[in-house]
């Protein structure tokens, strides 16, 4: 259950005035305790607020969820919420998900559009996995002509890039090695700008950007525009521009 409360204090001339209000979530379900959840507002936002309890609610369920899943699997997830001009919502989920959400929605339908957005995820990765340009721990160390323990050993490090494969193990994109069996420079860099994720800074260097003359990121290293590259990374961690 969600209330609203006003906040109100007594200024030294005795009048009263409101200064805030809170959002009271309430939770008393078979032997567990009622346990409050107090969020302090703003009047002018409790205000705006107080006719839509519904759409709080629905709010903190989603949200509720989406933690407990995001803490439960160790990976990052999350939703947007969107409000019109006439006020009504609409709550989806990241990834390009599909709108799943009006006003009389079952929360149910944000779960299973979570888990098809995984899936079609797991589908996409494993393609990109088979792609003949993705080699195997084995077959990546004969190309550099060092050993499995070596690249391993520079993935860790970030000096290289390699996809979880899962049951299949790390895949080594063949481009990021020169013919003389030297990668990429800057991927250290685009590591701490980007996140420790490889799949985030796989996106980055195969999708093409508007900054480097609509050339993706990894033909731009190869012609030696690494500076350009990591300005390129720099802004979008910064959410300069899409």
């Amino acid at each position: 259950m969600i209330s609203m409360k006003n906040l109100q204090r007594t200024s030294k001339g005795g009048r009263t005035r409101r200064v805030g209000g809170s959002l009271v979530l309430k939770s008393a379900t078979g032997r567990m305790r009622e346990q409050n959840l107090a969020v302090t507002l703003a009047p002018d936002v409790l205000k705006t607020l107080s006719p839509k309890v519904d759409t709080v609610q629905k709010i903190a369920e989603v949200l509720g969820r989406v933690i407990r899943r995001s803490e439960k699997s160790g990976q990052a997830d999350g939703f947007t919420f969107k409000v019109d001009a006439a006020g009504n919502y609409k709550i989806e989920p990241l990834a390009g998900i599909e709108q799943v959400q009006t006003a009389s929605d079952d929360t149910d339908q944000i779960e299973r559009a979570f888990d098809a957005a995984r899936a079609r995820g797991r589908i996409r990765a494993a393609q990109i996995l088979d792609q003949e340009d993705m080699l195997n721990a084995d077959a990546f160390a004969e190309r550099l002509g060092v050993s499995r323990v070596t690249v391993n050993a520079r993935r860790q490090k970030h000096e290289l890039l390699g996809l979880d494969g899962a049951k299949r193990g790390y895949r080594f994109p063949a481009w990021q090695v020169d013919e003389d069996g030297k990668a990429f420079e800057a991927l250290p860099r685009l590591f701490e700008i980007l996140g420790s994720s490889p799949w985030g800074v796989y996106r980055f260097l195969t999708q093409r950007h508007n900054a480097l003359r609509g050339s993706t990121a990894k033909d731009a290293l190869r012609r030696g525009d690494t500076v350009r590259v990591l300005d390129v990374a720099e802004s979008l961690a910064r959410g300069d521009f899409a």
